[in-house]
């Protein structure tokens, strides 16, 4: 029996059981109405009533144990007053095969009350996975059957309540769906978590009707079209024209009435959008004029193809982009900090010939000429001495003296998004054995991964995920020497990059205009355009860099055969990937101490998923800009201790192509 699950048994031998009692109940609901996408952050809402003495403790959630990791444990701080009912919400990731969670409330060391939430499902990243805030959900039911594209479909039917206000949870989720719900009851924090989301690529549909109005009034700012009312039409051949099928049912119809002030109506009727979409960033936000639920909609032969082209605009994660997936090779890229490194083979030469020369030749000439030979027996321990004391403390500095917190990012998302999706591998060096408290932004979600190929959930080094006014990882502990390592999910502000791509009259090259408008250097920046790259390279503060782009040739005609040889996990093609010289700056990027991280977090990016074609961007609507920032955007600190930051980041912009 290994350790973990040795102490997970002694525990739960020798704790006495825990029952809730009539002063006291909790219940949690965890995920998405049950269900999240695998390897993403999963929300978790927790809620306590008190009607005993009053409470001051936390709440915390328990993930499983498993034969190599011990749980992990996320902690928020409550006050549970005498006839109080709180709401807690948490964010936690899960490790492979998990799908369950503990959830207790707990004060002053002692366990008051204990619960399970519900098995979790999850879903995989090539399944379209629906999020439906509704005031009848049964009636969207059908949209399991939408898939957009994807493998297969799936739904969550939620309250607004359950939407959460830490942006990286809502990784998972894919679309969301409002519809006949009064949005005027988001908080701020989830606003800003839906805009960021969207930001990313997450797709907004917000549905018309009777109710259209109080369902466009909360989120009226993101919407294509200004809501003005409700009207009832007694005919709509627009819907007829646009699926060339009849209408079901017979109007009237209940229309949501609206003017387009951005974006693109896909539907219109005699003036009036019945189906608009706009952009923002990566993502879009839909409006449909009518009621899913009722006439027309309802019952018609059309609805599918109408959902269908709403639900094929969900963009997929292109190969360059997919976030870290392999800890040994993100654990190689933070833990190559700048300024801790092995001497070279060159310098251990020299300082073996030095020693061997000054305790040998020299050592006997300088006792011969002052005729005292025989002092050799004093002279030679006191050589070896001093040499390795020389070597000690030419090891302790190369090593680093001081706490150092190496962040390694990869920041994605659209030119024109004010908030790019990030992960950062974060590694806490340590010159002694110590335990640290790290904090994070509110708007994060971590966990620790560790050195295991093809995998990154790795085992718990620290005590508690605590989540208050911010995220703090109390009780990280390191070993001499030692560097921990933990992966950070969150949306950062964009850099000051911008671009532009203009397409030619001919449609067989793009003209892209980089300008960097930050204060830190672009690094060995590339074009990437269907599965080919261009060099741009530096781009100083304030510099501007044209790049022509031929498009012959940039996107294959068929999928690429599997090798025989090799897992079909290895026949994608990530330009990146196949030739990282131009990012990285050289070809000797194994001994560079600059590139041999950036390549590390490329590498880390390596995914077991078969290779989807459609991921690939068409060149003629999108091309990225890569390049290295040298720092990272996270705001990691050791709380209490002075520590050193270093990092880079790998920034992935798409820009539209006009």
């Amino acid at each position: 029996m290994t350790l973990p699950l040795l102490f997970v048994w002694l525990l739960a031998l020798l704790s006495p059981s825990v029952a809730q009692g009539d002063d006291l109940t909790l219940d949690a609901r965890a995920g998405f109405d049950g269900l999240y996408e695998l390897s993403a952050a999963v929300p978790v809402v927790v809620t306590a009533r008190n009607d005993g003495a009053p409470i001051e403790g936390e709440v915390r959630v328990v993930g499983p144990a498993s034969a190599v990791t011990a749980p992990l444990v996320f902690s928020a701080p409550i006050s549970l007053p005498t006839g109080s009912d709180k709401r807690i919400p948490l964010v936690v990731n899960l490790p492979a095969f998990g799908d369950n969670l503990t959830v207790q409330l707990v004060s002053d060391g002692q366990v008051l009350a204990e619960t399970e939430t519900d098995p979790l499902r999850g879903v995989n990243r090539d399944e379209l996975f629906y999020g439906v805030v509704s005031s009848d959900p049964g009636g969207l039911a059908f949209l399991e059957t939408i898939p957009g594209g994807r493998r297969d479909a799936a739904v969550a039917f939620l309250d607004l309540a359950d939407l959460p206000e830490v942006s990286s949870a809502w990784n998972g989720m894919d679309v969301l769906v409002l519809d006949d719900v009064d949005t005027s009851r988001l908080t701020a924090g989830q606003l800003a978590a839906l805009r960021a989301w969207l930001e990313s690529g997450g797709q907004l549909v917000v549905t018309g009707g009777p109710g259209g109005p109080r369902t466009a009034a909360g989120v009226a700012d993101l919407l294509p079209v200004a809501v003005t009312g409700v009207t009832s039409v007694d005919e709509l051949p627009a819907l007829t024209e646009f699926a060339g099928l009849p209408l079901s049912s017979a109007g009237p119809y209940a229309v949501t009435t609206a003017e387009l002030v951005k974006g693109e109506t896909l539907i219109e009727q005699n003036g009036q959008p019945l189906l608009a979409r706009a952009d923002i960033g990566r993502g879009a936000v839909t409006f449909l004029a009518l009621d899913p639920r009722g006439a027309p909609l309802a019952g018609w032969a059309g609805g599918e193809q109408l959902w269908s082209t709403i639900a094929t605009a969900a963009p997929l994660l292109p190969p360059w982009a997919g976030g870290i997936r392999d800890g040994y090779a993100a654990n190689q890229a933070v833990a190559t900090i700048p300024g801790m490194r092995l001497p070279s083979v060159l310098q251990l030469i020299f300082f073996l010939l030095l020693y061997t020369v000054i305790i040998g030749p020299i050592n006997f000439l300088v006792l011969r000429r002052l005729k005292r030979r025989e002092l050799a027996w004093i002279t030679i321990p006191a050589l070896v001495l001093l040499f390795s004391l020389a070597t000690f403390l030419t090891g302790f500095r190369t090593r680093g003296n001081v706490v150092t917190l190496n962040e390694m990012a990869i920041a994605f998302g659209s030119v024109e998004a004010d908030r790019l999706r990030t992960q950062t591998a974060i590694g806490l060096y340590s010159p002694s054995r110590a335990r640290h408290d790290l904090a994070l932004p509110y708007d994060a979600t971590v966990f620790p991964f560790g050195e295991n190929f093809g995998t990154i959930m790795g085992e718990s080094n620290f005590d508690v995920i605590e989540r208050a006014t911010g995220l703090t990882l109390r009780g990280v502990r390191t070993d001499t020497g030692e560097v921990a390592t933990f992966i950070a999910e969150s949306h950062q502000p964009r850099p000051a990059v911008t671009a532009t791509a203009a397409l030619s009259a001919e449609q067989d090259v793009v003209e892209v205009i980089v300008r960097n408008e930050s204060d830190v250097t672009l690094e060995d920046a590339v074009i990437i355009y269907g599965q080919e790259q261009a060099a741009v390279g530096d781009v100083a503060p304030g510099a501007e860099r044209v790049v022509q782009v031929s498009l012959r040739g940039a996107m294959p005609a068929t999928v690429p055969t599997p090798d025989p040889l090799f897992s079909t996990a290895f026949n994608y093609p990530n330009p990146l990937m196949n030739d990282p010289s131009l990012i990285l700056g050289t070809t000797e990027f194994f001994n560079d101490p600059v590139a041999y991280p950036r390549w590390q977090l490329i590498q880390s990016t390596a995914s077991n998923d078969t290779f989807n074609p459609a991921s690939l961007p068409d060149p003629t609507q999108i091309v990225t800009l890569g390049g290295w920032l040298a720092e990272s955007a996270l705001e990691a600190t050791i709380i209490g201790e002075e520590a050193t930051r270093v990092g880079d980041t790998l920034l992935l912009l798409e820009i539209p192509v006009q």
